[in-house]
Formats: C-alpha cells, sequence, structure tokens
C-alpha cells in the first residue's frame, strides 16, 4: 500500500537508547506481532505480490532482517487467527520528537477489513504504547485505494512531494498524511459517545 521512498531508509547500526516495546497488540481475529527471522520468506511473497508491487518498494531479505534487529525500526507481522496475512515497517520508533514514520504495509489478504484493522493496530502502537504526537506516511498518488482508507481514519493530507519516486522512466509524485494523537484521542471519545448512544436507543 505504500511506495518506497529513499529518506533515511537505511537501518541504522547506532547505539539504541532503550528497549522498544514490543509490538503485540490484537483487535478482534488479528493480532500484531514482532516479525522474526523465519518470516522473511513469507514477507518477501506479499511484497512480491503483483498487487503489492506496484505499491510497495522491493527489498532484499538481508534488509527486512536488517529492519528487524535495527534501533529505531519496527517489523512486525499481521495474523488472522495466527496465521500470516500481511506485514508492515515502522521508522524512527526513537524518534526524541515524537514522529512515527509507517514506513511500508502490505497485506496478503485484501478485503474483509483486514487492512483497516491492522491500521488502527498501529495508531494504537504509534500513540497507546509509544506515547507519540504523530504518525504519518507516505503514499503514493496512483494508489487512490490506500489513499480513501488513510484519509477514512483521520489521517489528514499535509502536502505533496511532487515527482519524488521513479518506477523506470516514469515519475510520479507522493502525498503526505498524518494523523496526531489529539485526533485519534478525539476519534476514540466519538466512537465510545456513537457505541453508548447505541446502546441507550
Amino acid at each position: 500500500m505504500l511506495a518506497s521512498m529513499s529518506v533515511d531508509d537505511t537501518p541504522s547500526t547506532g547505539t539504541e537508547t532503550g528497549p522498544l516495546p514490543a509490538p503485540r497488540l490484537s483487535r478482534g481475529r488479528l493480532t500484531l506481532r514482532p516479525t522474526r527471522p523465519e518470516d522473511c520468506a513469507f514477507v518477501l511473497a506479499v511484497e512480491r505480490d503483483p498487487d503489492n508491487a506496484r505499491h510497495v518498494g522491493q527489498w532484499p531479505a538481508a534488509r527486512h532482517r536488517a529492519c528487524i534487529d535495527s534501533p529505531g525500526w519496527v517489523h512486525a507481522i499481521v495474523e488472522e487467527a495466527g496465521v500470516p496475512v500481511g506485514y508492515l515497517v515502522l521508522q524512527d520508533a526513537d524518534d526524541p520528537d515524537g514522529n512515527l514514520l509507517l514506513r511500508r504495509i502490505a497485506m496478503a489478504r485484501k478485503g474483509g477489513g483486514r487492512g483497516r484493522a491492522a491500521l488502527i493496530l498501529v495508531m494504537r502502537y504509534c500513540f497507546e504504547v509509544l506515547g507519540f504526537h504523530r504518525l504519518w506516511l507516505y503514499v503514493a498518488e496512483h494508489n487512490k485505494r490506500a489513499l480513501r482508507l488513510y484519509l477514512g481514519l483521520g489521517f489528514v493530507m499535509e502536502g505533496t512531494a511532487r515527482e519524488c519516486a521513479a518506477e523506470g522512466e516514469r515519475r510520479y509524485s507522493m502525498h503526505i498524511l498524518s494523523l496526531l494523537e489529539r485526533e485519534y484521542r478525539l476519534q476514540l471519545a466519538t466512537s465510545r459517545h456513537r457505541r453508548g448512544a447505541g446502546r441507550g436507543a
């Protein structure tokens, strides 16, 4: 769903400021857990699926393994009832200014609200576990499906990096979207209010 960007995208080998909380969260049948080295074959298969390859940059297995062990990076598997159905990569999870980049997300099983549920888990990890201020991402201008999903979850369009990415001879632009903690908290409060009103009807 996210195209690859060449912005500080090499896993750091610097000193870690402290261990990051493991991404272990659940929503319904979906669970987010840390990626293990033996998951790399699944990750590569999802990444190279024709439906995903149009939007997600192709990384070698060594780069994924580096992300698993690198400070500031979070590599996670999305499972449904214990079966892997997707993966995601978060960057700058040690950012002192509290900005977390959703570097990439790709699902093997489309539909059924899995992508949306996985993103909600990312939002929970960012704001409730890490206590960060801002979750942000890039999305290719032609990836309309992902753009609708992000906007539907409350992400705000910050701007457009014009013709910043290339695919062969073709250049294309990337939209920059973000969600702030207070916006996330407002969504939670609104959702709870609606559920309460529904029960009282």
